[in-house]
């Protein structure tokens, strides 16, 4: 494991931990989202899960949803591989 490796686990766990510690639920996303877009993915299906069976199900409309972290983990995290593939250069063009 790399020294980012383990910044990026450490704030990523933090942030979400303090999001359910002082009920503020944009904390978790932030750390969720860290995970999931630094490629750590499997990492932030975890927290997410975590989380969500932290707060419980959403109320309201909302409650068909009952897994919302990890819905967004999953979306964050194929979002990064779609963009990835897509968007982000990683084979040196050919020159004549």
């Amino acid at each position: 494991m790399t020294q980012s490796s383990r910044w990026i686990y450490a704030t990523t766990f933090l942030l979400a931990a303090a999001g359910f510690l002082l009920p503020f639920w944009p904390l978790s996303i932030a750390g969720v989202l860290i995970a999931a877009l630094s490629g750590r993915w499997i990492f932030a299906v975890i927290i997410a899960l975590l989380v969500d069976l932290a707060w419980g199900a959403p109320t309201g409309v909302l409650h068909f949803l009952y897994f919302p972290f990890t819905l967004l983990a999953l979306a964050a995290a194929a979002a990064r591989m779609w963009g990835g593939r897509y968007f982000l250069d990683k084979h040196p063009q050919e020159k004549l």
